[in-house]
């Protein structure tokens, strides 16, 4: 923290995922009538004291919040980028169905949580790699949010995964991620597709309007299944910020 007298004028707090280990994240929050007057970037170069291995910042937000822009300040490279991702659910008839998509539920969960890490893997592996024995803080919790009847899978005829559309009905609207299970699947796209067409109307069938999705421009399938939705909204960036 940082004091004016008795009065905190600034926080901040570094710490490293349980996922991954390349980067610390940051978060230094500054009384906004004391900003640009050197406080924060006073705080970043006391948390840089505290790491425990020389690794650069990270930090995430909405490409006009104030967080950005001090980031910015901070020599920022963008090393992701996350698209808006709200949508209707009447949009589902913008995707293309595909007869290999089934409900999720009644998938063992062992298949499950093996097919969610292999995916989560490779999204991540060319900008923020996963740290070794990632697989079980990721699926940590995961079934206390994951809606398994509003969820989709791809299966091949022996019944490998082949994509997924998780749906997570932790927050509202509910929120979708969706990718092939390899990089390189064949048909792919259109396999993610079907997934989230799946998905999604799993949820309209209940009434609800609106579904949020998880994903990023690097992601191969899913973005142009993303892009037939076309959704409004706010772009999110990811950065990484060198250590001062």
């Amino acid at each position: 923290m940082a004091l004016d007298g008795d009065v905190v004028v600034a926080a901040g707090a570094i710490w490293l995922s349980r996922v991954h280990e390349d980067r610390f994240w940051l978060e230094v929050v500054v009384d906004p009538a004391r900003r640009r007057s050197g406080i924060g970037t006073a705080l970043v170069g006391h948390l840089s004291t505290l790491r425990s291995r020389d690794l650069p910042f990270m930090a995430r937000g909405y490409v006009d919040d104030e967080a950005m822009r001090f980031a910015d300040a901070l020599g920022a490279r963008t090393i992701q980028i996350v698209p808006p991702a709200r949508a209707a659910l009447d949009l589902r008839r913008e995707l293309r169905p595909h007869a290999d998509v089934q409900p999720l539920a009644g998938v063992a969960r062992s298949h499950v949580e093996t097919a969610f890490a292999a995916m989560y893997r490779w999204t991540h592996e060319n900008w923020s790699p996963v740290r070794d024995g990632f697989e079980h803080a990721l699926v940590e919790g995961l079934w206390d949010d994951l809606d398994a009847d509003a969820s989709a899978v791809a299966v091949d005829d022996s019944g490998g995964m082949l994509a997924l559309a998780l749906t997570f009905v932790d927050t509202d609207p509910a929120l979708i991620v969706a990718e092939t299970t390899t990089r390189d699947q064949p048909g792919g796209e259109h396999l993610v597709e079907g997934c989230i067409r799946r998905a999604m109307a799993s949820l309209a069938h209940r009434g609800l309007t609106l579904v949020d999705f998880d994903g990023h421009v690097s992601d191969p399938h899913f973005l142009p299944a993303l892009s037939r939705l076309a959704p409004p909204g706010r772009w999110f960036r990811l950065v990484e910020i060198p250590a001062p």
